[in-house]
């Protein structure tokens, strides 16, 4: 069946579209490649260090390696615990401390599981090596361990789960002895 723009319309009409490909396809690959010359240059924003003086705590979720935005850590900047307050984390799962004359730092997780070994869990970090190499706690429960900045202080912990997990459900009924 013959069109009605006739054979050189529809010829004509092919090579407008097979044109208009090859430029769109040619801007397209234009800006993938000057997206991909601009992300190395974007590199990640660093987080400034903490003020003078002063410790930042950074708690990471050591499932996921994401910050805990909802821990309260207990704090104490006494050896032997006693005053320690209860200071919930940011959105980026760090608090800052201002330990002002003390020389030792204590933590205690609260919300959820402590990964640090048994030995380490009250140990007295001191404030002078945090403040000058940064700290990084043992790390039991994943294989992550970065390298904590001057006046950092790196905690993981995961998330408190008390349901047990049976390898059966449980026995409705227990069997009754012959005796």
């Amino acid at each position: 069946m013959p069109s009605r723009f006739g054979a050189g319309a529809s010829r004509r009409f092919g090579v407008v579209a097979c044109v208009a490909w090859l430029v769109l396809g040619i801007s397209m690959s234009a800006a993938s490649a000057s997206a991909q010359s601009a992300a190395p240059a974007q590199a990640a924003p660093t987080e400034p260090p903490p003020p003078p003086g002063q410790v930042r705590i950074r708690v990471i979720n050591a499932l996921t390696n994401q910050p805990v935005h909802d821990e309260r850590l207990n704090v104490a900047l006494r050896v032997d615990q006693i005053g320690s307050v209860a200071m919930g984390t940011d959105k980026n799962g760090i608090i800052l401390v201002d330990p002002k004359r003390a020389t030792i730092l204590r933590i205690l997780a609260n919300m959820y599981a402590d990964c640090r070994p048994r030995s380490e869990l009250y140990t007295n970090y001191s404030v002078a090596a945090i403040l000058s190499t940064g700290v990084t706690t043992g790390n039991l429960c994943s294989s992550a361990s970065p390298k904590a900045k001057p006046g950092e202080l790196i905690l993981y912990e995961v998330p408190k789960t008390y349901l047990r997990q049976y390898p059966a459900p449980p026995v409705d009924s227990m069997p009754h002895s012959p005796n």
